[in-house]
């Protein structure tokens, strides 16, 4: 069974999109499909930090001992700031690559190729590519919505996505985007007032659990994925990591892309306001 996907992605062009978005479920568990409904999924930036709880625990992303206070997050019109101890990051543009976004219920077992043809009992949508440029000053974008069967969903599944030179999608998704050749994420702003271009080639597929499960029903409903910039860019020891230093390979790099990987949560959302439906100031 498969989904139908609208968007509303600037930019977006059939033959450079590249979403593959799937509703898993196990059909045994009280949560099987149901009449297909509308599903909107956007990406937006954190408005306050997580990074507290790392904090808090005393480890960081990649297990290295926190120390010192968690970030201080301000949107403003110029872009999104963040600030630790004497340190400030000004992110003034955030770009992502996505691909393979996948739905799933609590019992589901999704496989984790690119194969248009699983046969685990997952619906699915292959297109190509996206760029996701995600609003620096804590507005709703980004959004696509899908079709997908009702039922009871627990978890996001994404992949970031190096964009390569032997793929044939990724050629064209290239020739409209030709910055990212051979990266997955960039970010420009300043850092203590000096200018930055941040870029990286992470390729990860991350499962982001649902904060609460997320029911579709008749009316369909929405989900945001929250990115947590402050956290990328966070010294274990204190301040923040010059955004620049993490584009050349090394352990500032390695530090940086573990804690990209772990910058992502996801919730219900029907208001689009970046905030867990009941919840204010996540």
């Amino acid at each position: 069974m498969r989904s139908f996907l609208r968007t509303s992605l600037p930019g977006a062009m059939a033959s450079a999109l590249a979403l593959a978005l799937a509703a898993c479920n196990s059909g045994t568990d009280g949560t099987g499909p149901g009449a297909d409904r509308p599903v909107g999924l956007g990406f937006q930036i954190a408005r306050t930090s997580s990074a507290s709880a790392p904090a808090a625990a005393g480890v960081s992303a990649d297990g290295s001992p926190f120390t010192g206070d968690a970030p201080v997050v301000t949107p403003t019109l110029a872009g999104l700031q963040i600030t630790r101890d004497t340190d400030v990051i000004l992110v003034t543009k955030a770009q992502l690559v996505v691909k393979d976004v996948k739905l799933k219920t609590l019992t589901a077992s999704c496989l984790d190729d690119d194969d248009a043809d699983d046969d685990d009992g997952c619906a699915e949508m292959h297109l190509g590519p996206i760029l996701v440029n995600v609003p620096v000053t804590g507005l709703d974008g980004a959004r696509v919505t899908v079709d997908v069967p009702s039922g009871t969903y627990t978890s996001v599944r994404l992949s970031l996505h190096k964009v390569t030179s032997n793929d044939g999608a990724d050629a064209l998704f290239r020739q409209t985007h030709p910055d990212f050749r051979d990266i997955s994420v960039r970010l420009e702003g300043t850092f203590n007032g000096t200018p930055f271009i941040f870029v990286n080639d992470v390729n990860a597929k991350i499962e982001v659990p649902l904060e609460s499960p997320l029911v579709v029903g008749a009316g369909g409903d929405d989900v945001t994925v929250l990115i947590d910039l402050s956290s990328w860019f966070l010294r274990p020891q204190g301040g923040l990591y010059a955004p620049s230093l993490a584009n050349t390979p090394g352990s500032v790099r390695a530090a940086v892309q573990n804690n990209i990987r772990a910058a992502f949560r996801a919730f219900r959302d029907h208001d689009r306001d970046g905030h867990r439906d009941g919840r204010r100031g996540q």
